[in-house]
């Protein structure tokens, strides 16, 4: 049975490492847009709507 190099196995738990950085950027940019505006709405159609109003 042939072992799996460090890498393969970080994909293979849990994806790449460059998947993961992308994924966090994005929430982190719906996280701060969602705090900076007074109101707004994000909108996934049949996954998620978000509106808001301060």
């Amino acid at each position: 049975m042939k072992e799996l190099t460090l890498q393969q196995q970080y994909e293979t738990c849990g994806g790449s490492v460059i998947g993961t950085a992308i994924l966090y950027l994005l929430l982190g940019a719906g996280l701060y847009k969602i705090y900076k505006s007074k109101k707004g709405r994000i909108s996934i159609p049949r996954l998620l709507q978000l509106e808001w109003k301060n």
